[in-house]
């Protein structure tokens, strides 16, 4: 690819050097802007809140495991631990808010969750054009960015809270693309539009993609392997129940690439989900989302480095799709998902929402057909073409991709021959 890549710079920007010097000149002088000590990070959340139930405290062992597991890595910058500790704070701020709430308002229990959508599959095929064309219908609805960051309501004024999260937020995000402006490009992101709902997990703990941003393999690993991930859910499902109740809808439409790796434990919360699954040539959205991951990367290391970065992604992706073939396989019921591949799409969005209502037996509002239309003539920031990336980069290779990935392709009959 000759175009500069979207993603060119591999370091921090002067002004945020500037910062991470400061932090770092703060580490030595023995200030604790980034200390990662789970009790320290509680009890900073409890005093900022003036709350104490945590609810729950089986989230300590994986908040202990991740800070273990992060404060073992020398290669963080000073920066990065501020933003990290800043971050595990508003989730456990989150959380304490959150059983508040539930604890003064415990109706929203008994809110129903009813056949919610989950759009799910590797990152960068389609999820978020398909989950924005399914919640068009106004019986459906998605998250928006702003109820992601701030799950939990700070005032009985409905207008009031949502005002209050939403100035919030934008200041967050404004903060954000002053350290990753590269964003705006490669995933536009605003406190209204709707996004991926893995956030919601930071208030256990049991967040995937903190794996896929860092780099740290044996923080996925664990939580793979060693850790009952039903628990978290039942918690996430919780969380949407606050939401639903707050702003209410017959139907969610979610989406998050990381359910992929716990499917299981999805069903088992949400036994009447439907699922639909979006495929793409894994060797253009591996180095599609290397490109996006490589800011988080640089946020946390100060610089970027592609080829681990391509490494990294090359095999957790696949940990991810095999773990949902295997999930599939033993839920043994087709009903339960429907496929979607990416040129489909992007060639037919009308003719897939419709293929998608008839497979689930939805309804489908008057006038949807639109409502997708006039969507679809709203050019995005982040349109197609430019987010500019070479695979190669990333030490991405066509022919090792499909060979590593063949069974997935072959499965779901993905077009690989461009």
């Amino acid at each position: 690819m000759n175009a500069t890549p979207t993603v060119s710079n591999l370091e921090y920007r002067n002004r945020v050097k500037m910062v991470n010097a400061v932090a770092w000149a703060g580490e030595r002088l023995g200030l604790s802007l980034g200390s990662l000590d789970p009790e320290s990070i509680v009890r900073a959340a409890q005093r900022e809140t003036g709350l104490e139930d945590l609810g729950d405290e089986s989230f300590f062992v994986p908040l202990r495991k991740v800070a273990t597991t992060v404060a073992d890595n020398t290669e963080l910058t000073p920066l990065a631990r501020i933003i990290l500790r800043q971050s595990w704070i508003l989730a456990v701020r989150s959380r304490l808010q959150r059983q508040d709430w539930l604890t003064r308002n415990p109706h929203v229990h008994e809110q129903p969750i009813q056949r919610p959508i989950f759009v799910l599959g590797f990152p960068r095929t389609g999820t978020t054009l398909l989950q924005n064309l399914l919640a068009l219908d106004p019986r459906r609805r998605g998250l928006e960015f702003w109820e992601l960051t701030l799950p939990v309501p700070v005032d009985p004024d409905r207008a009031v809270d949502r005002d209050h999260r939403r100035r919030t937020t934008s200041w967050m995000l404004q903060a954000a693309y002053q350290i990753a402006p590269e964003m705006e490009r490669v995933h536009y992101i605003d406190v209204d539009t709707l996004e991926e709902c893995w956030p919601l997990f930071g208030m256990s703990f049991t967040v995937m993609n903190w794996d896929l941003q860092s780099g740290i393999r044996s923080w996925g690993d664990w939580l793979m392997r060693d850790w009952d991930m039903r628990r978290p859910y039942q918690e996430y499902r919780t969380t949407l129940k606050m939401l639903l109740e707050r702003h209410p809808a017959d139907q969610l439409v979610l989406k998050c690439p990381e359910h992929l790796f716990f499917i299981d434990s999805l069903l088992a919360t949400f036994p009447d989900a439907c699922i639909v699954q979006t495929h793409r040539d894994p060797y253009d959205t591996i180095g599609s989302y290397c490109s996006l991951m490589s800011m988080q990367w640089r946020t946390l290391y100060g610089q970027i480095d592609r080829r681990r970065i391509g490494d990294h992604m090359l095999d957790r992706l696949h940990d991810g799709v095999r773990r949902s073939m295997e999930a599939r396989d033993r839920a043994n019921d087709p009903s339960r998902f429907f496929d979607v591949r990416f040129g489909e799409l992007v060639e037919d969005p009308q003719g897939v929402v419709t293929r998608i209502a008839d497979h689930f037996d939805l309804e489908l509002a008057d006038g949807h057909a639109e409502r997708i239309q006039s969507y679809l003539d709203h050019k995005r920031a982040d349109a197609r073409g430019r987010h500019r990336y070479d695979p190669g980069d990333y030490g991405l290779e066509r022919d090792v991709v499909h060979e590593r990935y063949g069974s997935y392709i072959e499965r779901f009959g993905i077009d690989v021959s461009c």
